[in-house]
C-alpha cells in the first residue's frame, strides 16, 4: 500500500513537471508540436511499465521524459527527496548530481540542489563529501545558510567533534535562538574529558559557558552542584539546587541525593525545599512526593499516610501504591505477594519519555537516541526513580 502511494505521488509530481516543462518549451518556441512528441511516447512507455508492476523501469522512463528547465527544477528536487525517503539514496544522489551539473540553474536553485545532495551524502555516511558541499553554503551568502549550518553541525555531533560543533553552533544560534539548547549540551559534552581527568577549573569554565548559552540547562546546573559536593562546599551546592528548581524543576529528582547531602551538612532545609519543588511543578514528581512523605514520617506516620493517600487520589500511580502497602496494618502473606507484584510492575515501567518523538527509556539520556533532540526526555508522571539516598546521580 505504501509503495502504491509513493508511486502515485511520484507520478503526479512528474506529470506536473512534464506539463510545466512543455508549457515553457512551447513558450520559447522549442517545441512546436504540443501532442504526439517523443516525450509523450516516453510517458506512455513509463505508464506501461507501471501497469506491468515494473516500478523501477517506470521511474527511470519518467525521469528521462521530464525536461530540466527553471520551472521543473523543484519537481526534480522533490523526486530526489522521495527517493531518499524511500531509502533509495543512490538514485537520489544520481538525480541531484544530474541537476547540479546543469548550467542554467539560478543561484538559489543550485543552492537548494547542493543542500539536498549533501543530505543524501549524510544519509549514506559520506560525511566528508557532505561537509564540503555544506561549507560552501555556510561560507557564502546563501539564503539556505542556516539550513546548511544545521546539517553541518549534525556531522560534527555525530563525530563527537564538540569544538567544531560549538564553532558552527555559535553562528547558527544567531539565526535560530532555539539552538541554544543543543549548543549548551555541546559545552557539557566538551566538559566530559576534563571531568574524567579531574581538571576542575576547565570543567567549571565549560559548564558556566553552557549556562551562559542556555540559562535553563539543567544538565550543567546538576554537574556544577556535583562539583561543589566533591569540593566539600554544601552552601554552594545548595545554591545550585535552588537554581535547579527555578530553571529545571522536572530534573530535581536526579539531584535528590545532593539535597540529602546538603541537608546533612546543614545548608538546606529539606522539607522547605521539597515544598518549593512541589509548588513549582505542574505535575508532582512521585520521587519528590515520596521524599516529602519520608520527612513527614519522621514526625508522624499518620500524617505521611494521609499525605500520600491524598496525592494518590489526585495522581494514581504504582510507586505510590507500593509505598502505601509498606505502611503498617497489613496482612503478612498476601501483602508480601502484592508488594512483589507491584514492584515488578513498577520496575517494568519506563521512567522517561521524549516529548519530541515518544522514545521511552528507563535511564535519563540528555540527548534522545532516536530523534537526537537535546533535553527532550522528561520524567513520566508515575516514573520509578532511584529511592532517595546518598549516592551521586548519573550524568
Amino acid at each position: 500500500m505504501q509503495q502504491l502511494l509513493f508511486l502515485g505521488l511520484f507520478l503526479l509530481a512528474l506529470m506536473i513537471g512534464w506539463y510545466l516543462g512543455r508549457r515553457e518549451a512551447i513558450k520559447v518556441g522549442v517545441m512546436l508540436q504540443p501532442h504526439g512528441s517523443a516525450v509523450d511516447k516516453q510517458y506512455f512507455i513509463g505508464l506501461n511499465y507501471l501497469l506491468n508492476e515494473q516500478p523501477d523501469e517506470a521511474i527511470e522512463t519518467f525521469i528521462r521524459a521530464l525536461e530540466v528547465n527553471p520551472e521543473t527544477v523543484e519537481t526534480h528536487i522533490a523526486i530526489g527527496k522521495l527517493f531518499c525517503q524511500r531509502g533509495d539514496v543512490e538514485r537520489a544522489i544520481k538525480v541531484h548530481q544530474n541537476l547540479l551539473a546543469r548550467p542554467n540553474l539560478s543561484r538559489q536553485q543550485a543552492d537548494s540542489v547542493q543542500l539536498e545532495l549533501a543530505r543524501d551524502y549524510l544519509a549514506v555516511g559520506l560525511d566528508q563529501r557532505a561537509e564540503r558541499l555544506l561549507q560552501e553554503l555556510v561560507s557564502g551568502s546563501s539564503p539556505l545558510r542556516a539550513d546548511a549550518m544545521t546539517e553541518m553541525v549534525k556531522v560534527h555531533e555525530r563525530e563527537h567533534d564538540w569544538e567544531q560543533a560549538i564553532a558552527i553552533g555559535r553562528l547558527l544560534v544567531r539565526e535560530q535562538p532555539e539552538f541554544a539548547t543543543p549548543l549548551a549540551h555541546y559545552h557539557c559534552e566538551q566538559a566530559r574529558g576534563p571531568l574524567q581527568r579531574a581538571e576542575w577549573p576547565l570543567v567549571r569554565q565549560l559548564l558556566r559557558q553552557a549556562l551562559k548559552t542556555d540559562p535553563r540547562c539543567a544538565r550543567a546546573i546538576i554537574l556544577l552542584a556535583e562539583l561543589e559536593q566533591q569540593a566539600g562546599r554544601p552552601v554552594e551546592c545548595a545554591k545550585w539546587l535552588q537554581r535547579l528548581v527555578a530553571e529545571g524543576v522536572d530534573f530535581v529528582p536526579q539531584a535528590l541525593s545532593l539535597a540529602y547531602w546538603c541537608k546533612d551538612n546543614g545548608s538546606l532545609d529539606l522539607p522547605a525545599y521539597l515544598e518549593r519543588v512541589l509548588a513549582a511543578s505542574a505535575t508532582p514528581s512521585v520521587a519528590v512526593v515520596l521524599a516529602k512523605a519520608a520527612e513527614l514520617r519522621r514526625r508522624d506516620e499518620g500524617l505521611a499516610l494521609r499525605y500520600v493517600q491524598d496525592v494518590a487520589r489526585r495522581q494514581p500511580s504504582l510507586p505510590l501504591l507500593r509505598y502505601l502497602m509498606t505502611l503498617p496494618d497489613a496482612g503478612a502473606g498476601a501483602r508480601a505477594l502484592e508488594q512483589q507484584i507491584v514492584a515488578d510492575l513498577v520496575a517494568s515501567k519506563y521512567a522517561y519519555r521524549c516529548h519530541s518523538c515518544g522514545f521511552a527509556a528507563r535511564e535519563l539520556h540528555w540527548q534522545c537516541p532516536t530523534c537526537h533532540q537535546w533535553s527532550s526526555l522528561r520524567p513520566e508522571p508515575d516514573r520509578r526513580l532511584p529511592e532517595p539516598g546518598r549516592s551521586n546521580p548519573g550524568n
